[in-house]
């Protein structure tokens, strides 16, 4: 997949009635305004100027916000937007704002947007993450075969653990997140057709695993949490 084709927009910053603000003009949203910066994390009920700035830079991509809305207020279908962005960007996929930041504004999603918003000229590149297919597991008594696709090249990965999983917050954009348990690795390296094999597994047992796609830029798609049972 071609990850640069109308998916950056040039930016010109101007002044606005005293007000640094970034126009962003894109091949499919037309001329979009932007503040420059957010100076302050943000969660579900946060007001003021830090979310309007936060919403305004949001809705210069529609299947980012869909509804657009500059209120001021970080309600719903902004923690919605916040989590496409995180996603988008490669930072978190899943947990909640408490456990792993995911729909708020931490210190690494707001150091991501002002990054694309910051002075110094080039571009804002809204990428994509892979999509993944539904695993299919195929257990005998000692082992587990995940196959799955993707749309895009990837270096699939899985883990697995007889306890539950747990993943952590990337510390910066695409970079990893954390996943605990043992992992094993698609052989092929980037493709769209995945094969996964887990051996020495112990019979009769309950697995939790998590199936990870990763494409050549660094952005993240995880699949989690589930189970299988080895066979008896």
């Amino acid at each position: 997949m071609n990850k640069t084709t109308n998916k950056n927009t040039s930016r010109k910053s101007i002044i606005l009635g005293g007000v640094l603000v970034t126009t962003l003009a894109g091949a499919f949203f037309g001329v979009q305004i932007a503040y420059a910066a957010i100076t302050n994390q943000l969660d579900f009920g946060s007001t003021g100027s830090d979310v309007t700035q936060l919403q305004t830079y949001l809705a210069t991509n529609a299947s980012m916000y869909p509804s657009g809305l500059i209120t001021g207020y970080f309600g719903p279908l902004t923690q919605a937007a916040v989590q496409r962005f995180q996603e988008a960007q490669g930072i978190v996929s899943s947990g909640s704002p408490a456990s792993t930041g995911y729909g708020r504004v931490g210190p690494t999603t707001m150091a991501r947007i002002n990054s694309l918003l910051g002075s110094g000229g080039g571009s804002v590149s809204w990428d994509t993450v892979p999509v993944l297919s539904n695993p299919i597991v195929t257990v005998t008594n000692t082992s587990a075969t995940f196959t799955w696709t993707t749309n895009e090249p990837t270096r699939g990965q899985v883990y697995w653990d007889e306890v539950p999983l747990r993943s952590d917050e990337a510390t910066g954009p695409f970079q990893q997140p954390y996943v605990s348990g043992a992992l094993a690795l698609d052989a092929g390296g980037l493709q769209t057709n995945h094969t996964v094999i887990v051996s020495n597994l112990q019979a009769n047992r309950i697995y939790h695993y998590l199936v990870r796609g990763i494409d050549s830029v660094g952005n993240t798609t995880m699949i989690w949490p589930t189970t299988f049972r080895t066979n008896q």
